[in-house]
């Protein structure tokens, strides 16, 4: 890190030793142009955490990667972090599954009057099933569905 740059981390961290913990939410790392910005970013934070006692936890929210994890797995962040992947310990679909339900009834409830001629259950099981596998555990796209139908 540059002197400006250690000089900046320093000014800072005093202010924030002062207020208590803090939490730098990081989202969308892999959303970032080009995976050498990535590993740049995670770079640095690795470095300020090791290098100074900062009372701030460190939130990277991102898809995994090749790079982000090649980065998470090295020297740098094996003793610092905590790896939790979601794909493995969370099930969205079911969640997802229970989303589209409730809007599916709303919408229903909402618009009865000119809804009032479609057919029981609407949409099927298999329809919901369909739009749940549709979705690949990401609710932007369920949402997404719910809004095009409202």
């Amino acid at each position: 890190m540059s002197g400006l740059n250690q000089y900046c981390v320093r000014t800072q961290t005093r202010h924030l030793s002062s207020e208590g913990a803090r939490i730098l939410i990081i989202d969308g790392l892999d959303e970032c142009s080009h995976s050498h910005n990535q590993q740049r970013v995670l770079s640095i934070l690795a470095e300020m955490a090791q290098k100074y006692d900062l009372p701030i936890r460190i939130l990277v929210c991102s898809r995994p990667e090749p790079r982000i994890k090649e980065c998470f797995d090295g020297l740098k962040f094996r003793n610092i972090c905590r790896w939790i992947s979601l794909d493995s310990t969370y099930e969205a679909s079911r969640d997802i599954r229970v989303f589209l339900e409730d809007g599916f009834k709303d919408i229903l409830t909402r618009h009865s009057l000119s809804m009032g001629h479609i057919r029981r259950p609407w949409p099927t099981s298999k329809q919901i099933e369909y739009l749940v596998q549709k979705s690949s555990g990401q609710f932007i796209y369920a949402s997404t569905v719910l809004k095009y139908m409202d």
